[in-house]
């Protein structure tokens, strides 16, 4: 069985669109946080204490593979700001991502979506893929 999500847990949102966070001052915006329509979840892995930093490095890049796009990077935040925003983390693990888990309980009219996943974005941390730091020139 699958523990449940601690409100202090650290949660990582993967970044695999450039559309998803500001190059200039490394910044994540709020189209990183926003689910998509059917279902209304949003994905992200848990760093789990069973976690080193390079296995959260390992499952981002398959994800980003799976969907045929570059790892930017990772948008971390923590459980409890995900619940102020009257949101919960629900552990679903996958085959490649034990640690996977879903953001549920989206609000049906979009612009609420927005302006959550605007307040998720602004208490997220980007943390950019030490792979495309490593050959930045």
């Amino acid at each position: 069985m699958t523990s449940p999500v601690t409100p202090d847990e650290l949660l990582a949102r993967y970044i695999t669109s450039s559309r998803w966070f500001r190059q200039q001052d490394q910044t994540v915006k709020q189209d990183a946080f926003i689910p998509p329509e059917n279902p209304l979840e949003l994905s992200v892995t848990r760093h789990s204490t069973t976690l080193i930093e390079d296995d959260i490095w390992i499952i981002g890049r398959s994800v980003a593979s799976g969907v045929s796009r570059n790892l930017h990077g990772i948008a971390d935040i923590k459980t409890n700001c995900v619940i102020n925003q009257r949101l919960n983390v629900v552990p679903q693990p996958v085959p490649d991502n034990p640690n996977h888990a879903n953001i549920v309980g989206w609000p049906l009219e979009k612009n609420e979506r927005k302006m959550k996943a605007l307040e998720l974005a602004k208490a997220a941390r980007f943390v950019p893929n030490p792979e495309a730091v490593a050959q930045t020139p």
